[in-house]
């Protein structure tokens, strides 16, 4: 028997192309088919990278283009550009991986289908986009060891946050991702457009290096499932559509994204303008009380007069009216009216403490709270997720009760309503209502409820829709939505609502007309009790609320007269609140831009109607200079600085030159000269 080169036998392996045997020209987008099924993305006719499709049935069969039998493929032009479906077979299951593509734009929608001839299919797993190791044919950026990922939470519980990091294997992002070089932002943005059926993922393999898959039904601990994603069934099924696009700057990508991921119908819209006004968790906690809610709304009638959307409206918002005496309430909403002030509630309709379960529900007879929680697939009662039982709210009773608990707060006259806890309503288990199959499903259930009773043509007015903790998907629902967890107003709390502004500004105005930076809280919290905050501290969290696109409200107690205390928190709001420079800016309802993407970034920029806004922030225990090329905000060389916070003037050559004490920061206009 001759000797077997084993290293010669690799080094041909390797060596050895696939070769193409199909390309589709699409305008800037094209395809090619490889003999292996690899379809390669290319734009402008540059390979970026190359993909498979797979995906797994209910029964155990797994399969995969890699592997599988290609068995046709068809092109169709449409209006602006070609559908192409690539048709493969195996495990007795036909597949097809549906290419959209746009003449125009850089990007591509892929989708996969599922058809099984025999009998009906059902998944819960489908990977449209199953991103194999890189070859020598791609790009650089996916081999590269300097590459980084953005990973999006799937909500924002648990004080979770946006992070970008080095592949690694099993790193989740959801719904939405980029592979981007840090230092040029040239990148690939990835994300579901569609997220009312199925939750989704952007994911590093566990078991293959490099590997990257878009999922359709991910459930895991991000989204605070568990149990296994619910299963969809049907001579077909197809996954949520993906984009997938090389940008230059991935900031242009997100933003791409943002515009094709609105739902069909548009962002909820509200008629107002930015909302300013008070919000009492922060301030008090769960000590309310309607004296606290008068002192408040007559402390803002009297001494904020700048602090105020466009037409001169301010919201009172209880964090909770739980156990108030209703009439006083109702009273005091009339009062608040009478002068262009509004009043605003809190409900968490989805779950609820466990204390709570021997509470009736309304307009059922015997029948309780512990009768509506959600059940996990062996019939048992889900366990509580952040301390709160999930409730299923297909369950007739459940959705009767939540119907007469919002129209009681409909009747009472309030304008603004913050919806909390709602990612409790999207987990995965066991519902009433049978053709629900999925927590996206039902989520979407109850978001049809809402939108049906705060319908303005069916009770008469607007009502503003918040929503605090609740998952980004499904949008055009609420009119804003929280961008972080709770935030009060240390230096980490600034920290914290600008790492959601450095990666989701693309959110405000797409998915959501408003972007909530939470309470802005300017002396002290009642909730976090660190202490009182330093003046610079309370400024850089009024910028921070003022350049996130916005809601504005603050959240510190202006109860009772002659509180020292209470006196000081009064005097610092006045200072910092009544300025009507920055105020007017949250009243664009503009996300600002990160002006790099680290982690630790903390220079933002604007560019409105012909008008150029920056933003810095000094993070560190001490003075700091910056210094700052102006052309990194596209500007000219020289200039005229004009002090937002202060409303002095500088000029600048060649670069600016910004000196901030410890925890300062300063919004600005550029203005040439």
């Amino acid at each position: 028997m001759s000797n077997i080169n084993i290293t010669e036998i690799i080094k041909k392996q390797l060596m050895k192309q696939p070769k193409v045997i199909q390309s589709f020209a699409c305008g800037r987008v094209s395809f090619d088919l490889y003999d292996n099924n690899a379809v390669m993305y290319k734009l402008d006719d540059v390979n970026i990278n190359w993909f498979f499709a797979s995906g797994k049935t209910k029964d155990g069969r797994y399969f995969s283009s890699k592997s599988a039998k290609n068995t046709s493929f068809r092109i169709g032009a449409t209006k602006k550009g070609y559908n192409i479906s690539l048709s493969f077979f195996e495990n007795n299951v036909t597949f097809i991986q549906h290419l959209i593509t746009d003449l125009e734009n850089p990007f591509f929608i892929c989708q996969l289908e599922v058809i099984d001839e025999k009998k009906e299919t059902e998944t819960n797993y489908l990977v449209p986009l199953d991103f194999n190791y890189p070859s020598d044919l791609c790009l650089p950026l996916f081999s590269s060891l300097e590459t980084k990922m953005l990973l999006c939470p799937y909500d924002n519980d648990m004080w979770v946050r946006y992070e970008t990091t080095y592949l690694k294997s099993g790193r989740t992002s959801y719904d939405i991702s980029a592979i981007f070089d840090p230092d040029s932002l040239n990148g690939l943005v990835i994300g579901s457009i569609d997220n009312n059926i199925w939750k989704n993922g952007i994911k590093c393999s566990e078991y293959d290096a490099r590997c990257l898959r878009c999922i359709s039904g991910i459930a895991d601990g991000g989204t605070h499932d568990s149990t296994n994603h619910g299963y969809l069934s049907g001579k077909a099924v197809t996954s949520d559509r993906f984009v997938c696009g090389y940008f230059k700057d991935i900031r242009d990508g997100l933003i791409y994204y943002g515009k094709l991921a609105q739902n069909k119908e548009g962002i909820y819209k509200y008629n107002g303008s930015t909302p300013f006004g008070w919000n009492s968790y922060s301030a008090l906690a769960m000590d309310v009380s309607l004296n606290h809610f008068e002192e408040t709304a007559d402390f803002f009638y009297s001494e904020l007069k700048n602090f105020t959307d466009s037409e001169g409206v301010v919201f009172i918002n209880l964090d909770g009216n739980f156990g108030l005496n209703k009439y006083r309430l109702k009273r005091l909403i009339k009062k608040l009216h009478s002068r262009n002030q509004k009043a605003g509630t809190y409900m968490f309709p989805l779950c609820h403490l466990d204390m709570m379960n021997m509470l009736p529900l309304k307009g059922s007879f015997l029948k309780f709270r512990k009768d509506i929680v959600l059940k996990l697939p062996d019939n048992s009662n889900y366990h509580p997720i952040d301390g709160k039982l999930p409730i299923d709210i297909t369950i007739p009773e459940a959705e009767k009760d939540f119907r007469l608990q919002l129209r009681e707060l409909i009747n009472m006259g309030f304008d603004y309503i913050k919806f909390d806890f709602l990612s409790h309503g999207a987990v995965e288990g066991q519902r009433y209502n049978q053709d629900i199959k999925t927590g996206r499903q039902a989520l979407s259930y109850f978001y049809q409820i809402l939108k049906e009773e705060l319908d303005p043509i069916k009770i008469g007015r607007e009502i503003f829709v918040d929503f605090s903790i609740s998952p980004l998907f499904p949008c055009n629902y609420a009119h804003g939505r929280r961008c972080c967890c709770d935030a009060f107003g240390h230096i980490e709390d600034v920290k914290y609502v600008l790492n959601a502004l450095t990666y989701g500004f693309w959110i405000n105005n797409f998915l959501y007309q408003f972007s909530d930076p939470d309470h802005t809280v300017l002396y002290s919290s009642a909730v976090d009790k660190k202490g009182i905050l330093t003046f610079y501290e309370a400024k850089s969290r009024y910028n921070a609320s003022v350049i996130s696109g916005t809601i504005m409200l603050l959240s510190d107690n202006y109860g009772p007269d002659n509180d020292p205390e209470i006196e000081a928190a009064k005097q610092r709001t006045i200072q910092l609140a009544n300025n009507d420079n920055l105020n007017q800016i949250a009243r664009l309802n503009k996300s600002f831009l990160p002006l790099t993407f680290k982690e630790d970034n903390n220079l933002y920029f604007l560019f409105h109607n012909g008008r150029t806004y920056g933003a810095i922030f000094n993070f560190e225990n001490k003075i700091k200079t910056f210094k700052i090329d102006p052309e990194s905000f596209n500007f000219q060389t020289s200039g005229v600085l004009i002090n937002l916070n202060n409303n002095t003037t500088s000029t600048f050559h060649d670069s600016i030159t910004l000196t901030l004490d410890r925890y300062d920061s300063i919004v600005f206009e550029l203005i040439k000269i």
